[in-house]
């Protein structure tokens, strides 16, 4: 590192405690948003930067919960325009390196997810005379994928390979639920619940 980058980090790391402040006040303090703010050397690039974890309360943020909070999510979705810019009172804007997500306080959103696990085990029973274990063996799953990105985002992601059973007698492996219909299933499933996130498929793959 420089002498001239070691003096910018020095300035930095003296102007957090007030930009912690202002942060505070101005952009995470009005909805009680967990931050933590530092300064950071990248040595590959040979420049320092602010960094600053949030935390990200997933239940309050989701629209198909009973928590969600429209104006916490509208809140968080321009969270790093709003810090960038309220950085510039305190001479950092410019040494911003982002924003990174942790995501927290998702027990409302985990157990919808478990109930849509449990309604496909039904309707891959109904339609395919297909049992839970064969279901579970094939690694076939809704998954709620949250990016640590430089905006929040939650998608939902269907994994799964094709069902097929062995038999014991003579080993013939015969297919139950071939990728088409296990993908045509978890839409129909995923559709007829009020989660309305991104989907990704990941079936077969």
């Amino acid at each position: 590192m420089s002498n001239q980058e070691y003096d910018i980090q020095k300035d930095a790391d003296e102007k957090l405690p007030m930009a912690k402040k202002v942060l505070e006040k101005l952009v995470f303090g009005n909805y009680d948003i967990p931050f933590d703010i530092k300064t950071e050397y990248h040595r590959y690039s040979d420049k320092w930067g602010i960094s600053i974890w949030v935390d990200v309360d997933v239940d309050r943020y989701c629209d198909f919960t009973s928590k969600h909070d429209v104006n916490y999510e509208n809140h968080i979705d321009n969270l790093e325009k709003n810090v960038e810019s309220t950085l510039g009172y305190v001479g950092l804007r410019g040494h911003f390196w982002g924003l990174l997500f942790d995501y927290v306080n998702s027990d409302e959103t985990d157990q919808i997810f478990y109930d849509l696990q449990q309604k496909l085990y039904a309707e891959l029973e109904n339609k395919f005379n297909v049992r839970r274990h064969e279901v579970e063996s094939h690694d076939v799953y809704y998954y709620l994928y949250k990016s640590e990105s430089d905006n929040v985002y939650l998608r939902t992601e269907f994994v799964g390979e094709e069902i097929q059973v062995e038999d014991e007698k003579t080993g013939e492996v015969s297919t139950l639920v071939s990728c088409d219909d296990l993908y045509m299933t978890m839409k129909e499933v995923y559709e007829s619940s009020r989660i309305d996130l991104d989907v990704e498929d990941f079936v077969c793959q």
